[in-house]
């Protein structure tokens, strides 16, 4: 064993004792100091309450003691007839004693704070030496590991370290004691972590990783300032907060010593503040991208810092091995309790009171205001606003199936299989509504500003939707408007775009209110329940980590997202009308005028068979097959994407119109068959031979037979329930008197 280096070891030993000797002196001296001035106010406070029972005196001021010091003959003596009695000539008799020390107990205050903020910071100092000792010891470790000297050292470093805790223990107590916390943050902040933000910011390690001024660097800047200050001083944190934090009130945001905050977060904020370039660069730097970066960097690492400092980093499991065996025996053995002394348990609940007192200082607040959000949050929905503006403007001109989705492929992908978007505007549109709470984009301070973003992008839409229905908006067109402009903007545009679908407006095509009406249909049901869901994971994230970072209470969680339901659910509660007025209207005007077209040739029934000698019909017309065909194709094409709140009323609609106009259309022949007949029975007409009927008969057995054919096309090619349609009850009426005609030729067959 090198006998030098133990010689060295004791002289570190013997240093170490001295100056927590010194310290414990100190702490003893403020504690003595205390009990003085408290000895001082209740003296002042005993004879105040004195002279004022004893005549109506003015009332003291709160430099009392140091107005008596100066004038000791304002004091009534022990003789005087006030005091009524020797108790009441003690007390003033000490406090006349007490009041001529009262100078020399101030002093005594003075003196003794400025000798621990003395040796605080020349503690800190020391500290930062030894740990820079260290780390430069560590890049010769395997050196110092072959000479067989390196566990010496590392035991007298780590002895020197408890010892200097102790010793700042004790500072820190003291100052505690004289209400004199500020002068130990001041001191933490100005020798321990200003010399660490020194060395560590720069311009140059801001944009370290990136072009300058786009503060690249940052988030690894405060990350590596969080861990140096935690390895560093990350024990003196710990003790500092289990000595001087509250723990009997959770509620507290103030503590007689917060280093934490104080001694760390301050500087760090003033900092950044401070320095002109430094500040412009992450407050303003005039992109929104680099702003956002630069906020969720700041505000995790404030989120986080607590927690950083105040957990206790993992013990090593080869120290605790090789240690566990020794520790007791050599404690004894040297003299060395250490395992004695306080150390602090810290627990989560420790950990989230220094947060809390973290976000309710008042440089944090101020830090906060120095963000200029609303300019952020403005630049980010101008961009959403354009790309919405610029699809509009593609789909105004190329139709509804326009590929106007500019998002990722993969996100476009799993839109279409999970929620069931097909058209490439609503494709785009929720991609966009879902970029407000990406991470890369939302900010927490400005939940409510992206919630009206959504809104009003939601209600972008509508509008576009509900013009279209109201035939406002027009469709293609391109060629026109092209013929107008000069030649040289001609020749600039390609084929393509010369040669586009002619104009029409969207309403009058069943098939594209179908699919957009669809389509909301689904952006209703994802804005009630999947976009809810993602509005509250980005804002409340449901693990445990992220909601500390993001400090929510349950209640406020709950709170959010209902509030979030509510203005989702006004901002849809113009889909359901716009979606009801266009299938019970527009889709069924639209099928019940294709439907209709048909019902021209029942006219052409009765010329079929006046004077033709044709035989009885034996089947429907071949004009009844085509009546409900546009209804039937719409139906089997759009089928699977009929809102449910729809359902099939819709096609009562168009078969009770069409029945009607039917039923219209037959009653008229029915009227002009029934004057032919009476006009030619005033002439005498023989009955024509051919099956033994009449043409009229001929012809109402016609309608009978068509009307069984559209019925059955209403019951079993469209799945609705004849009954309660008044165009068919009243066909059945009109037709009623042929039965027996259809029955008599059934029968002729047989």
């Amino acid at each position: 064993v090198d006998l030098g280096e133990l010689d060295d070891l004791s002289d570190d030993e013997e240093d170490g004792d001295e100056e927590l000797d010194h310290a414990s002196s100190l702490e003893r001296a403020a504690y003595t100091t205390l009990h003085l001035l408290q000895e001082l106010q209740s003296s002042s406070a005993e004879v105040s309450s004195i002279t004022m029972m004893g005549s109506p005196a003015p009332v003291a001021s709160d430099n009392a003691d140091m107005d008596a010091s100066n004038n000791t003959n304002i004091l009534p003596s022990l003789n005087d007839s006030m005091t009524g009695g020797g108790i009441n000539g003690v007390i003033m008799e000490k406090s006349r004693f007490l009041m001529k020390l009262a100078p020399r107990i101030r002093r005594l205050e003075s003196d003794t704070a400025k000798c621990l903020v003395g040796r605080l910071e020349s503690l800190l100092a020391k500290v930062r030496h030894l740990i820079e000792e260290e780390n430069a010891d560590n890049d010769n470790n395997d050196h110092d590991n072959n000479d067989g000297r390196g566990g010496n050292h590392n035991n007298r470093q780590q002895q020197e370290q408890q010892t200097l805790l102790l010793t700042i223990a004790s500072c820190l107590r003291g100052l505690a004691l004289l209400s004199k916390g500020s002068d130990a943050e001041s001191a933490f902040a100005r020798v321990a972590i200003m010399p660490i933000l020194r060395s560590k910011l720069s311009m140059g390690k801001l944009d370290e990783g990136g072009s300058r001024g786009e503060c690249a660097g940052f988030f690894f800047l405060l990350d590596d300032v969080a861990n140096t200050v935690r390895s560093m001083y990350g024990p003196i944190l710990r003790v500092s907060e289990g000595m001087f934090a509250n723990t009997n009130d959770s509620s507290a945001n103030n503590t007689e010593v917060d280093l934490v905050t104080c001694g760390v977060w301050v500087p760090v904020a003033t900092a950044l503040m401070a320095d002109p370039g430094i500040k412009m660069a992450i407050f303003s730097p005039g992109i929104a991208n680099v702003l956002q970066a630069n906020y969720s960097a700041l505000d995790t690492f404030l989120s986080e810092l607590a927690g950083n400092l105040l957990t206790p980093p993992p013990p090593s499991p080869e120290k605790n091995e090789s240690a566990s065996g020794e520790e007791e025996k050599t404690s004894h053995e040297l003299g060395d309790f250490s395992h004695l002394y306080y150390k602090p348990d810290l627990d989560a609940r420790s950990v989230e009171r220094a947060q809390s007192r973290l976000y309710a200082h008042p440089t944090t607040i101020d830090y906060y205001k120095r963000w200029n959000l609303p300019i952020y949050y403005q630049l980010r929905f101008a961009e959403f606003c354009k790309r919405l503006d610029k699809a509009l403007e593609v789909v105004t001109k190329e139709g509804w199936q326009a590929d106007v989705f500019t998002g990722d492929k993969g996100e476009e992908k799993k839109m279409r299989e999970t929620l069931g978007f097909e058209v490439p505007l609503f494709l785009e549109l929720y991609d966009g509504l879902l970029s407000l709470w990406s991470p890369n984009v939302f900010l927490r301070p400005l939940t409510h500003r992206f919630l009206r973003g959504a809104v009003q992008l939601v209600g972008r839409v509508l509008a576009f939707v509900r013009e279209g229905l109201e035939g406002q908006i027009e469709f293609g067109g391109s060629e026109k408007r092209s013929e107008g402009m000069d030649e040289s903007a001609s020749t600039a545009i390609t084929l393509e775009t010369i040669v586009d679908i002619p104009a029409y407006h969207w309403n009058e095509r069943v098939e594209d209110i179908a699919v957009v009406t669809w389509e909301l249909t689904i952006l209703d049901t994802c804005m009630s329940h999947d976009y809810l869901d993602a509005i509250a994971t980005t804002v409340c994230p449901p693990d445990n980590e992220s909601r500390q970072s993001t400090h929510n209470s349950t209640s406020e969680l709950d709170e959010m997202k209902l509030v979030a339901s509510e203005v989702l659910m006004k901002s849809s509660r113009g889909i359901s009308p716009l979606v009801s007025h266009s299938w019970n209207t527009l889709i069924v005007d639209n099928l019940t005028s294709q439907c209709c077209a048909p019902l021209a040739a029942v006219k052409g029934v009765a010329a079929t068979y006046r004077m033709t000698n044709r035989p009885p019909p034996t089947q429907a017309s071949p004009f009844v097959g085509t009546i409900l065909r546009p209804l039937k194709e719409f139906d089997t094409a759009y089928a699977s994407r009929t809102p449910p709140q729809i359902g099939d009323n819709w096609k009562r609609q168009v078969i009770s119109a069409v029945a009607d106009k039917y039923s219209l259309a037959v009653e008229e022949l029915i009227a002009t068959v029934k004057r032919t007949e009476e006009a030619l029975k005033s002439r005498k007409t023989r009955r024509m031979m051919a099956g033994g009927m009449s043409d009229g008969e001929k012809v109402k057995l016609q309608l009978y037979l068509d009307h069984r054919e559209f019925k059955s096309h209403v019951v079993e090619g469209l799945g609705v329930d004849a009954e309660g349609i008044g165009g068919l009850v009243k066909l059945g009426e009109l037709t009623e008197e042929a039965e027996s005609l259809f029955l008599r030729t059934q029968e002729k067959k047989l």
